[in-house]
């Protein structure tokens, strides 16, 4: 559960997305389908909460209908592009209602459920002025770490790959961030070193690729808690296609 010292609110909405997380990292044949709806929820949660919370807007009998809600906090959130408002949407008219109420065995590929997933937690951050995905992180480590020993989601993750295993510069660099959580490039190029692998990153390189995501499609964030770069949610699915864990 995520920490009781959080508002509420936003507690319920980041237990709902590592609700979607742990789904996520399964082998449910439709885990993807699933993790929508309560990706969805998360959504519609939040501007129900914004709206009465952060907004302090009275609704009334129109507001429990979910575009009269969200039009109300598109609102508020004029900073926010309309290209992301129309994608989520997208995403709830086209894709979540089909999967929801249509085509139970209709299948959703890990790249649209991330666009959603990256629209959505720019919404809340926004609202909220949070980074809900390390929230989430924080509370999914929490959940694994409460486990018995061998229970835990990452008893059952495949290995990280090794550096010799890889060709691409950009997928060693993934993996290297997921082992060392580094402060800068010469916590990678020891890695590097430590490792026998030839690579060697220029500060510039790593600015680049890890702190700008150049060509690596948000696959970092910084955690300004451990004042180190990290996986973001993209990151962790990338990692998985590497480990052969999750296919698209």
């Amino acid at each position: 559960m995520a920490d009781t010292k959080q508002r509420p609110w936003i507690a319920g909405i980041v237990d709902t997305l590592v609700g979607a997380h742990v789904l996520m990292r399964t082998t449910i044949p439709h885990r993807n389908r699933l993790a929508v709806i309560l990706i969805d929820s998360a959504f519609e949660t939040a501007c129900r909460a914004y709206a009465s919370h952060v907004a302090k807007v009275k609704r009334d009998e129109a507001h429990r209908h979910r575009e009269n809600i969200v039009k109300l906090v598109r609102g508020h959130l004029k900073d926010i592009d309309m290209e992301v408002w129309e994608n989520i949407n997208f995403y709830y008219t086209d894709i979540r209602n089909d999967l929801y109420h249509e085509t139970a065995s209709k299948t959703i590929t890990d790249v649209v459920l991330l666009d959603y997933l990256d629209a959505v937690e720019f919404v809340i951050n926004s609202a909220f002025n949070i980074g809900v995905a390390q929230l989430v992180t924080d509370v999914l480590g929490t959940v694994e770490r409460a486990l018995p020993a061998g229970a835990g989601p990452e008893a059952a993750a495949p290995r990280l790959p090794s550096l010799h295993e890889l060709t691409e510069e950009l997928d060693k660099v993934l993996v290297a961030v997921a082992t060392v959580t580094p402060k800068s490039a010469a916590d990678l190029n020891a890695l590097f070193k430590r490792q026998g692998d030839s690579t060697r990153l220029k500060p510039k390189r790593f600015t680049d690729i890890v702190a700008r995501n150049s060509g690596s499609k948000k696959f970092y964030f910084y955690s300004r808690e451990d004042k180190a770069w990290k996986l973001s949610t993209l990151g962790m699915f990338r990692l998985g296609e590497l480990q052969g864990g999750i296919k698209p």
